[in-house]
């Protein structure tokens, strides 16, 4: 896969393609749906298969407090999930002012037409593009590319059933619905960071923890328990865990949230190491108990419960 990270590096560089255009967070079934579809379309015709993002989040135009709590991919992990699925080109733009203020004329014209080369675009079932918006499937439709519109991807669980989209998995995690919303994304939601030097609190009532202070950025689940999966690339290992995401009331924390795993039997110092935490399912919400006996109490039931 080559990456692009401007315009101005594009040059000639991408031969007629099979062009994509969308944010892609959280990379879900819809989202393959289009890629794969990209793909299959580039090779039936014997042209490149190109992916088209954006960086920031374009919503950051529209909602100011967006990079709080909002993105459940990362940058690094999205490059690296697209380039698995083979894709040939993904093309990642910055979006500032000056883009937000591109006329859906020009975009089809100066970008997907003179820069991208576009013969072919696949696109989602709720696509716009352009300033304030304005461009949509049949502004495309008076164009010279070629056009495929995939439809909405219906996920059932139990009795429940709905679109594969970011906003949904959004919701979901908001929720704590990991059943709902690692289906829908195919893999597990993922967090990572650095491990901390905390107060050693969780270490004193016998039951040490990887802290991870979240990004701003990034998606944030309810305040809670969860069962989890801990990759540790130092290590190359993952282990079973038990993960809290909250502001730990009962010891009177009084901080931001944070991300505390328990790991059984696990006693390595990877203090300011690297580690990432999938969310397997909600066990139970965060509560202020009367004291540390009855606190330690409940975890070794939650430990029980996550069959650690």
């Amino acid at each position: 896969m080559i990456l692009i990270r401007s315009l101005n590096q594009i040059n000639k560089t991408i031969n007629q393609c099979c062009l994509t255009v969308g944010n892609f967070d959280g990379l879900h079934q819809g989202h393959l749906e289009i890629i794969n579809k990209v793909k299959n379309i580039a090779k039936e015709k014997k042209l490149s298969s190109a992916l088209l993002t954006f960086q920031p989040h374009p919503i950051s135009f529209i909602k100011k407090n967006y990079q709080q709590d909002f993105i459940i991919t990362n940058l690094a992990t999205k490059i690296d999930i697209i380039k698995k699925l083979g894709i040939d080109y993904l093309i990642i733009l910055k979006f500032d002012n000056n883009f937000a203020n591109i006329t859906a004329k020009d975009f089809i014209d100066e970008i997907l037409i003179k820069k991208l080369n576009t013969k072919h675009l696949v696109i989602g079932y709720n696509f716009n593009f352009g300033k304030n918006r304005e461009g949509n499937i049949e502004t495309l439709k008076k164009t010279t590319i070629q056009l495929n519109q995939v439809e909405p991807v219906m996920i059932r669980l139990d009795d429940q059933e709905i679109i594969s989209s970011s906003t949904n998995i959004r919701n979901l995690i908001k929720e704590g619905n990991f059943n709902f919303a690692n289906k829908i994304l195919t893999k597990n939601f993922t967090i990572s960071g650095t491990v901390n030097y905390g107060q050693k609190l969780a270490t004193k009532i016998g039951f040490p923890t990887l802290n991870i202070t979240p990004k701003s950025f990034m998606i944030r689940p309810k305040f809670g328990v969860y069962k989890t999966k801990t990759f540790i690339p130092s290590l190359k290992k993952s282990f079973a865990s038990i993960t809290n995401f909250g502001i730990k009331p009962t010891i009177n924390y009084g901080g931001q949230p944070i991300y505390e795993t328990h790991i059984p039997n696990f006693s390595e110092n990877i203090y300011e190491q690297k580690i990432y935490i999938e969310f397997i399912n909600f066990i139970r919400e965060e509560r202020n108990f009367f004291n540390i006996e009855d606190l330690k109490k409940q975890i070794n039931k939650d430990i029980l419960e996550c069959n650690l």
